[in-house]
């Protein structure tokens, strides 16, 4: 089950993605759209749509025979399901959108966005108290110069 934050989070570079029609069903997407960082990696934007950022090492089912690499002929469309963000002028990709393939027809979903995950709570730690190996004095010392 996805928690309420499910389609939130942002999409970084390598991110998984999947397409049902290769043979090996699960890629990723590498951005090349920008240079900005989230989390030490590139955000995902809207325009991460070409051949070149769609990375699966499989064959596609709807191709002749099923023998021709998925990378050949990748055909990907129009991100759905943005985020509202700009990144250099363009939107965001967020965990839930979505690409069609228009060579084969299919989705290709992101399966894994890579962003790192924040703790929803912090426990407390062991320590008690942290307390200086000596004393301190409340009195304030002073020191006069003399020539």
């Amino acid at each position: 089950m996805k928690s309420d934050m499910s389609g939130k989070k942002y999409v970084c570079n390598n991110a998984k993605i999947e397409c049902s029609l290769c043979t090996k069903p699960i890629g990723k997407l590498v951005v090349t759209s920008n240079a900005v960082k989230l989390q030490d990696k590139t955000w995902a934007t809207v325009k991460d749509n070409q051949k070149s950022n769609l990375k699966f090492s499989g064959k596609c089912i709807k191709s002749p025979k099923q023998k021709i690499p998925c990378k050949a002929i990748i055909a990907p469309t129009k991100w759905i399901n943005i985020g509202e963000i700009l990144i250099q002028n363009d939107k965001a990709l967020l965990e839930c959108s979505t690409i069609k393939c228009s060579y084969g027809g299919a989705t290709i979903t992101i399966k894994d966005h890579i962003q790192k995950s924040e703790p929803e709570s912090i426990e407390p730690t062991d320590v008690d108290s942290i307390t200086p190996d000596e004393p301190i004095s409340n009195t304030v010392a002073s020191s006069e110069f003399s020539n």
